[in-house]
C-alpha cells in the first residue's frame, strides 16, 4: 500500500513540474529559473555546476616508445590535479602545466576543479610501454679470418647489460655479462643479448667466426705493399755491390712457423730417412730445435709432410717430381745439385720460407710497423741488454739448443727468430741488386745457401734481423736448423 502511495506522489509532482518553470538553486545560493522546452539542451554537469572529467591524449594503451601525454578539461577555467603512482588525485596533487612524459609502465590519474564547482569525476588511463633493447652488434663482424680476432660487443641502448655465449647456446640472465673485448682463437658461434630493467630483452644477435689458422703452430703474415730494408755491414743484408743502394721489398701474405722445427716433427717425417743422432751435449727431446740438418734434409722435409698432409709439395728435383722417394740416389750429397731443385711457389705445400720473408717476419712485419719498432735490431727488441729475453746466444746459452717457444716472442708472436738456431732459407747467396721487387726469391745461381736468425753459439752482432750467413747445402752444424713456410690461401 505504501509503495502505491509512493508512486502517486511521483506523479503528481510530475504533472506540477509540466506546469512550470523549474527553479534550480545553484551552489552560490543564487537562483536560476529554466523553461521546461530548455532543459534539453543542458547538461546534467552544467545544471549542478560539475567540472568536466578530463580526457588523455593519446589515451591509454600499449605503446613501444615513450609518449607525452596531453590532459584537457571541457570546463573552462578549471584546474586539472593528477596523480601517476595509481592513487586517486586531490586538490593538493600535483598541477598539471604540461604535457607528461609517460616513459614506462604507468597509471595516470587526472581530477579537475573549479572554485564554486563540484569537482570531476577521476579519469584513468593505463600506460604500458613496452620499449624493445636494441640488438647487440659485434666488430669486426662474424666471418673468415686467418688470425684471431679480438671481438668487441656494443648495444645502442644506452644503460643496457649485454650477456654472451661462445658455446652456440642462447644467453640467459645468467650467462656472462660482457665487460671486455672477447679473443676467438677458434671456430666459434658468439651469441649476445641485452637486458635493461623495464625494457623487453632484445632480439639475440649471432655471428659465426671462421679462424682459418692452419695447423701445425703457424702464423699469418699479412704482407706489405713496399717496405726498404737498412743496408748493414759486412755480413749483413747489404743492397747493391757497394752497399750504397736501396732495396724495396713487397710481400705477398704468408704463414710461417711460429717455432722451429722441434726434433718431435722432425722424426714423425723423417725416421729412418735421416736421423740427425742428437745428443744431450747439444740439445735433447722433443721440444728441442732440430739441428744437424742441412738445407737439402729440409727441402725434403718440407715434401714429406706435405705428402702427408694431402697438401700440394713446393720443390721438385730436376725432373723427377715431387715425391722424394723418387729422387735419384745420391741427390743430397752433392753440393753442386742444389739448383736440381725448383720450386712451385703457388703451391699450397710446406716450404722454406725466402731470405726477405724471414727478415719481414724478424722484424715483426705489420704489427712493428705500427708500433713503430720494425727497424728494431733484433727480433723483439732494439736494446742488445734485452736479447737476453729473446734469444738463446753465447752469453746465455750453456753452450747448447734450448727448447723451443722459452723466450719472449716479437711482434708477431714468433719465438726464436734471433738465436737458438740458425734457420735455412730457400735463397742462394749473393749480392742483392739495388730497386724495388716483389716477392724475391734470391740468385739463381751459387754455391752456397743462406741461414738467418744466428745460434745458440753464437755473439750478439749475429742475430740482429739482418745478418746473413752462408753454408753448403749438405752442412749438418749443431747449430742449423729450420721453420717452415706456407702461401696464404
Amino acid at each position: 500500500m505504501k509503495r502505491i502511495t509512493l508512486f502517486l506522489l511521483i506523479l503528481i509532482l510530475a504533472a506540477s513540474v509540466l506546469a512550470m518553470q523549474m527553479i534550480i538553486h545553484k551552489t552560490d545560493n543564487t537562483e536560476v529559473s529554466i523553461s521546461i522546452s530548455e532543459i534539453e539542451s543542458i547538461t546534467f554537469e552544467e545544471l549542478l555546476d560539475i567540472v568536466a572529467t578530463p580526457t588523455f591524449d593519446p589515451p591509454g594503451g600499449t605503446y613501444t616508445s615513450p609518449q607525452t601525454v596531453t590532459i584537457f578539461c571541457a570546463t573552462k577555467g578549471a584546474t586539472i590535479r593528477y596523480t601517476t603512482d595509481g592513487t586517486d588525485p586531490t586538490e593538493s596533487s600535483p598541477e598539471y602545466t604540461i604535457p607528461k612524459e609517460i616513459s614506462k609502465d604507468t597509471t595516470l590519474k587526472a581530477r579537475a576543479y573549479k572554485d564554486g564547482w563540484i569537482e570531476s569525476e577521476i579519469a584513468e588511463a593505463v600506460y604500458t610501454i613496452t620499449r624493445t633493447v636494441a640488438s647487440p652488434e659485434f666488430n669486426p663482424p662474424g666471418g673468415t679470418y686467418k688470425i684471431p680476432q679480438v671481438v668487441t660487443i656494443t648495444c645502442a641502448t644506452e644503460g643496457a647489460t649485454i650477456r654472451y655465449t661462445t658455446d652456440g647456446t642462447d644467453p640467459t640472465e645468467s650467462s656472462p655479462k660482457y665487460t671486455i673485448p672477447i679473443e676467438i682463437s677458434k671456430d666459434t658461434t658468439l651469441k649476445a643479448r641485452a637486458y635493461k630493467d623495464g625494457w623487453i630483452k632484445s632480439e639475440i644477435a649471432e655471428a659465426n667466426y671462421i679462424i682459418d689458422v692452419i695447423p701445425g703452430e703457424m702464423i699469418f703474415v699479412q704482407g706489405t705493399a713496399g717496405v726498404t730494408f737498412s743496408p748493414g755491414g759486412f755480413g749483413y743484408f747489404n743492397p747493391g755491390d757497394t752497399g750504397g743502394g736501396s732495396y724495396n721489398v713487397s710481400l705477398s701474405d704468408f704463414y710461417i712457423g711460429t717455432y722451429e722445427v722441434t726434433q718431435a716433427e722432425y722424426s714423425s717425417v723423417m725416421a729412418g730417412i735421416h736421423d740427425p743422432n742428437w745428443t744431450r751435449q747439444y740439445g735433447l727431446g722433443d721440444n728441442y730445435p732440430a739441428y744437424k740438418v742441412s738445407w737439402f734434409n729440409a727441402i725434403e722435409y718440407c715434401n714429406r709432410l706435405s705428402m702427408m698432409e694431402g697438401l700440394t709439395p713446393a720443390y721438385s728435383y730436376s725432373t723427377y717430381g715431387t715425391n722424394p722417394a723418387n729422387w735419384p740416389a745420391g741427390w743430397n750429397t752433392s753440393d753442386a745439385n742444389h739448383t736440381n731443385v725448383s720450386c712451385n711457389w703457388s703451391a699450397n705445400g710446406y716450404r722454406l720460407p725466402t731470405e726477405m720473408e724471414r727478415e719481414y717476419a724478424a722484424r715483426g712485419g705489420v704489427p712493428a710497423q705500427n708500433a713503430g719498432t720494425f727497424n728494431s735490431t733484433y727480433a723483439g727488441t732494439n736494446l742488445e741488454s734485452q736479447l737476453v729475453n729473446y734469444a738463446w746466444y753465447d752469453a746465455n746459452s750453456g753452450g747448447t739448443t734450448h727448447p723451443v717457444g722459452t723466450k719472449l716472442p716479437n711482434e708477431l708472436r714468433l719465438y726464436d727468430m734471433s738465436g737458438n738456431v740458425w734457420n735455412w732459407v730457400w735463397d742462394i747467396w749473393d749480392s742483392y741488386p739495388s730497386g724495388s721487387y716483389i716477392n724475391p726469391t734470391g740468385a739463381t745461381s751459387g754455391s752456397f745457401r743462406v741461414r738467418r736468425g744466428g745460434g745458440w753459439s753464437d755473439r750478439v752482432s749475429y742475430c740482429t734481423v739482418s745478418h746473413r750467413a752462408v753454408s753448403v747445402p749438405s752442412s749438418k752444424s749443431y747449430d742449423s736448423g729450420f721453420r717452415v713456410c706456407r702461401i696464404s690461401p
